[in-house]
């Protein structure tokens, strides 16, 4: 059993009673620099589902999830969020993030501060021709990214309780411009039930507050609990 630190209790009362006022003056998101990607896009839609004659595609959920969890970031968190263009390669993707974090001018000063981004999270969900199978994974490349894909696989796994792990190895948007990255698969879009919640609207809500949960206690772990008020 994983201990459960108070970082992530407070931010799971806060996140289930809406009550983000309590954990403003220890918010590790503040000021922090996230880009984010949807993975795949418009041409290549990765896994797909049909429920009720409508075909979802995993692109279209990620968009999803990137949308409001950008929206959720800044307006409620102070982050920082830039959102990779939705290119045909991973490597463009990347490029595109790494450049809109470089132009953000975080100080106020009318001048782009050329920061790089402080991690890239790129959101997927799995395929399986099994209707019921289900499970969370996290993947990564380099040993400076396991913590955050540590940090997101434990807050994203009770989306499903059914735990695939973390992936280590060279998988496209974790293997370029050396930032400290992940690719989530929070869920299987292919499994029938989750594919019905997502339609529901249900599921990308808590899936987005599963990830700022990951990213708080990700962050909070590299600063030892301390972060930055809210802007």
């Amino acid at each position: 059993m994983k201990k459960i630190t108070f970082l992530s209790v407070a931010f799971a009362l806060a996140l289930a009673t809406g009550n983000f006022v309590a954990v403003a003056e220890t918010n590790p998101l503040a000021g922090k620099i996230i880009a984010l990607d949807a993975g795949h896009n418009d041409v290549e839609y990765g896994a797909s589902n049909i429920i009720d004659e409508k075909l979802i595609t995993e692109a279209e959920v990620n968009w999803d999830v990137v949308q409001a969890l950008e929206t959720k970031l800044k307006n409620t968190y102070g982050a920082y969020v830039v959102v990779a263009e939705r290119f045909s390669t991973r490597r463009d993707r990347v490029n595109d993030a790494v450049a809109k974090c470089a132009a953000l001018d975080v100080t106020g000063d009318g001048v782009a501060d050329n920061k790089k981004c402080d991690v890239l999270v790129s959101v997927h969900h799995n395929g399986n021709t099994d209707p019921t199978h289900d499970g969370t994974l996290t993947i990564y490349t380099q040993n400076s990214d396991k913590p955050l894909a540590q940090a997101l696989h434990d807050s994203l796994l009770p989306l499903t309780n059914q735990d695939e792990g973390m992936l280590n190895g060279g998988y496209g948007m974790t293997v370029y411009k050396n930032l400290v990255s992940t690719i989530t698969e929070a869920y299987y879009i292919t499994n029938d039930d989750e594919a019905r919640l997502w339609l529901s609207g249900t599921r990308t809500p808590q899936e987005v507050d599963a990830q700022i949960a990951g990213l708080s206690n990700y962050f909070a772990s590299q600063t030892g609990g301390k972060g930055g008020k809210p802007r």
